[in-house]
């Protein structure tokens, strides 16, 4: 098997050929790759997506309870996520540990950020420290 990926294609109206143009030379000038700031988006948006509508228990708004956490983890996640998206897929790891500071102290802020992390770094965002 190759190390090549698959060429994929897509389609815009004609007004849009200027915005691609421009796209394209401004990642040259930031020497990015266009191909992989359009991954990240794609993985980020199928991150966030899926799957699908999935329905919160009403205990997700019950102060203190399990369910709650998990709801804050992930609109922490997606906000950052989308923080990422917006810098190229890139985001400082004390961005992350300031998301969690209102709820968390100490060890269990730390831990909770690492974690964030590491999903955030299989989402495809680099983690800068």
């Amino acid at each position: 098997m190759s190390g090549r990926g698959k060429k994929y294609q897509f389609y815009g109206p004609a007004y849009f050929k200027a915005t691609w143009k421009k796209f394209l030379e401004i990642c040259e000038r930031d020497n990015q790759s266009g191909s992989e700031l359009i991954r990240i988006w794609v993985e980020g948006y199928v991150v966030r997506k899926d799957p699908g509508n999935p329905q919160r228990p009403i205990t997700a708004y019950a102060p203190g309870h399990e369910d709650e956490h998990a709801r804050l983890q992930q609109e922490i996640f997606s906000k950052l996520l989308g923080v990422a998206e917006d810098r190229g897929g890139y985001l400082h790891w004390l961005r992350i540990l300031d998301e969690v500071k209102p709820f968390l102290s100490g060890q269990a802020r730390v831990d909770a950020a690492e974690k964030l992390g590491r999903r955030l770094t299989k989402a495809g965002v680099r983690i800068v420290r």
